[in-house]
């Protein structure tokens, strides 16, 4: 079996694995250190610096001599900070060691800051050392560095009775619990207006005063009576807000979250609406070009709910309670950054089998692969069989990447220089000081941050992965189109069984070798393994790696082709068999889907562990089982046979939310931050509290993907098609 460890490199490790998928794209990464073993506050990392001398190393002179002069001079403001600070309280054994204190008491305090110090507590031999995050208030001249270290030290800096008596719990704590000689600490620091703050403000000035003006010069020229302006004669051919011009054609779906254009049976390279203009040609440009910022026009294509005939109805269904289950898992998982009280309890559902649904809501991230698949596929061929085999494949690829680059690049902006000022206390601080975009912005840009940097946790907004996934995927595309058109069914069954092999192949390879097993404590994306000693993470060596996910687009290109090869499908099965061909459908879908989904239920439910030949099975074939149950439930919704399924998948109203998707992935993940580290205390979970902050979560997705696509999205897709898709 194949054997990898740092010391040598995981590149030698991956050359066998890259070796298949290289045939078919320029794919090269290697993995890092993904085993280094430190403690995590928020997405980023920190390394403790006082590890085995913390009790003998002394605060800063300037924090003690203020707490000094506290205890001579002030002892009332002493016992403020001391009552500001966290207490151990109920819910030790429920791993409630999240004593943040009272954050807006300790900002109140005059001459005091609030930090938090995160430390490692043994509760017992044979259980784990659960990490502390303690918030204490400290005079304004201590440094993060003293709140690391001040646990080691209260008995020298606080002795005033009153204030003592605050801290007794704490102590009798640490001294209850070995307490390892290590701890690291953070402060709250407010937002500062910095250069790139000023930009991104100045930039959102901009986008703003070109919406105000695009919707005077739409109201003023395209209105029901056009103005005739001095300086010539505009005569506007109206268009159909819903047809192909104003729909930006198919390019806009293609590949990236599967967001589909306004018709999926208009050309992959459409035309704008005709203008026909007699005056300066330059001038009517400018005016072309800011009446694609038109607010009520951006808003009326995005909002029109009717399906064109030859669309697939369906995917929009697909598509938008996909993207509600990516918000579900995140709604979940998020609450990781800033702390449950009762994690013991959070911990119990897992073995419920609703919940199920939650757990494997990765498999959602595989159903957008699936559809981006389907839709170039379908899309691409439709372009070919228009054009006799024609496409300026240089083009193909420029817009792609400008239709997609642009708003992605906007939000890491925003996310960088104006998300932090939302938000005030230390979690926030840390967990949104966008230093990783800061670091690795130009991989998002390049669409390698799934190759580096190496670990997830270090990459820019590490939630569009999937992003870099996709563009990968859409590089081979053309490959695969080649061989389907050139040689039919034939070509097209080899190269996608090709695909879906390799991705099969090198799942096994990397679970085998890396020792991955699939746990109930860690979950499927949690897991580690360790291989000589080191310690690797697999999300970063089998999660967000392309040769890893293949398989799920693979089988969307399959069904892309035969849905364009079998345009009357409905009426092709004989009528007598259409109710056995139904069932037989929904029955093998069902079986599909419910492997991934419930195959592991037991080792949930009973809180066990698969065995390392039982995990590799599971990571082989559960993605692919997912791709292919999502083929047949499309192609027998498509063919007729959906009954109330494709009633509910394909009814109108999903089509507008389905137009937002890519807007609401990229942003759901800042609304959840601004949700759950905006608080200033760890959260008490509950059923129902999941349900509203879902829900909110939700709703604030889709309002402000809403925004920024009337805002940044479609009128730079209306651009681009006027420069450059003329």
């Amino acid at each position: 079996m194949l054997r990898c460890s740092k010391a040598t490199g995981t590149m030698k490790c991956n050359s066998i694995v890259l070796a298949s998928f290289i045939l078919l794209a320029t794919f090269s990464a290697s993995h890092g250190d993904g085993g280094s073993q430190r403690l995590r506050a928020g997405p980023y990392s920190y390394s403790s610096p006082l590890a085995g001398q913390a009790t003998s190393t002394p605060l800063s002179a300037s924090c003690s001599v203020a707490f000094q002069r506290l205890e001579e001079n002030n002892t009332r403001t002493l016992e403020y900070m001391v009552d500001a600070m966290g207490k151990p309280g109920a819910g030790l054994l429920q791993f409630g060691f999240y004593w943040y204190g009272d954050f807006k008491e300790c900002e109140s305090v005059p001459q005091a800051k609030y930090c938090v110090s995160v430390f490692k507590a043994n509760l017992s031999a044979s259980s784990p050392q659960p990490a502390v995050q303690w918030g204490v208030c400290l005079p304004r001249e201590c440094s993060a560095y003293d709140a690391g270290i001040l646990l080691f030290h209260l008995d020298d800096v606080i002795t005033s009775p009153i204030a003592k008596a605050g801290l007794a719990r704490v102590s009798q704590f640490l001294e209850a619990h070995e307490v390892p000689e290590s701890a690291y600490g953070f402060c709250y620091e407010p937002a500062k207006w910095s250069t790139g703050a000023i930009v991104t403000m100045t930039l959102v000035s901009v986008i703003v005063a070109l919406l105000l003006a695009g919707t005077f010069v739409d109201w003023y020229f395209y209105g029901d009576a056009p103005r005739t302006p001095a300086y010539g004669v505009l005569n506007v051919e109206r268009g159909d807000s819903k047809g192909p011009l104003d729909g930006f054609g198919g390019a806009e779906e293609v590949g990236r979250l599967s967001v589909p254009s306004t018709n999926e049976t208009t050309p992959l390279l459409a035309k704008p609406t005709t203008v026909t203009y007699t005056g300066p040609r330059g001038l009517q440009r400018v005016i072309d070009i800011l009446r694609s910022f038109s607010v009520p026009r951006k808003l009326g294509i995005i909002l029109a709910a009717s399906h064109k005939p030859g669309t697939i109805p369906c995917l929009h269904g697909l598509r938008v309670f996909s993207m509600f289950w990516v918000i579900l898992g995140h709604t979940y998982v998020w609450p990781m950054l800033s702390g449950e009280v009762n994690i013991g309890e959070a911990i119990k559902i897992t073995q419920r089998l609703s919940f199920q649904f939650v757990l494997n809501g990765t498999f959602s991230v595989d159903t957008f692969f699936f559809l981006s698949g389907l839709l170039v596929m379908y899309l691409t061929l439709k372009h070919l069989d228009k054009n006799g085999g024609s496409l300026k494949w240089h083009m193909f690829y420029l817009h792609r990447y400008l239709r997609l680059t642009p708003l992605y690049m906007f939000i890491i902006v925003v996310y960088v220089y104006l998300v932090p000022f939302l938000g005030a206390n230390p979690l926030w601080t840390q967990s949104m000081s966008g230093q990783a975009c800061k670091e690795y912005w130009w991989t998002n840009l390049l669409y390698i941050n799934n190759f580096y940097p190496e670990e997830m946790n270090n990459q820019c907004i590490a939630w569009t992965w999937y992003l870099a996934n996709d563009m990968q995927f859409f590089i081979i595309s053309p490959l695969v189109i080649y061989v389907a058109y050139r040689f039919r069914h034939f070509g097209m069954l080899i190269i996608v069984g090709m695909l879906c092999l390799i991705g099969i192949i090198c799942t096994a390879i990397l679970t085998g070798s890396f020792n991955f097993v699939v746990s109930s404590k860690t979950f499927g994306l949690a897991m580690t393994g360790t291989v000589n000693n080191e310690t690797f993470s697999a999300q970063d060596v089998i999660y967000e790696k392309p040769y890893t996910r293949v398989p799920p687009y693979a089988i969307g290109l399959a069904i892309g082709y035969a849905l364009r090869r079998l345009p009357d499908l409905q009426k092709s099965i004989p009528q007598g068999k259409r109710l056995l061909i139904g069932i037989a459908g929904w029955v093998t879908a069902a079986v599909l889907l419910s492997i991934p989904l419930f195959s592991i239920y037991n080792m949930f439910h009973t809180s066990g562990t698969l065995s390392q030949s039982e995990s590799v099975l599971y990571e082989m074939f559960s993605r692919f089982s997912w791709g292919l149950g999502l083929a047949v439930l499309v192609l027998v919704c498509h063919a007729g046979l959906g009954g109330y399924v494709n009633s509910i998948l394909s009814h109108p109203m999903w089509i507008p939310l389905s137009r937002l998707t890519y807007a609401a992935y990229l942003i759901h993940p800042i609304v959840l931050s601004i949700m759950y580290l905006g608080l200033d205390h760890a959260l008490y979970f509950t059923d129902s509290a999941m349900v509203f902050y879902f829900l909110g979560a939700v709703l604030g997705s889709y309002f402000l993907a809403l925004v920024f696509s009337v805002g940044v999205e479609y009128p730079l897709l209306e651009v681009e098609s006027q420069i450059i898709g003329r």
